[in-house]
């Protein structure tokens, strides 16, 4: 999904800031590094070049909810 909006927006010759991150369950569950790098692969796999592309990491659940991921949190991904 992330990686088709990436290579559309690409294609239009946008540069793109892709944001990548987990939502709270996943992040409970420990599976924060492999969700992020799922997302990243698949932007890797529809982009030729990562020139235009800006990864940013914003975990789900500091979206609009109040709560905002560390300092700690951030250098973990």
């Amino acid at each position: 999904f992330v990686g088709d909006k990436v290579a559309y927006a690409l294609g239009q010759g946008l540069k793109v800031i892709a944001c990548v991150g987990e939502t709270l369950e996943q992040r409970e569950a420990g599976k924060t590094l492999d969700v992020v790098a799922a997302q990243t692969r698949a932007i890797a796999e529809r982009a030729s070049s990562w020139e235009n592309i800006v990864l940013a990491y914003e975990p789900v659940w500091a979206i609009g909810t109040g709560k905002v991921a560390t300092p700690a949190q951030a250098q973990e991904v």
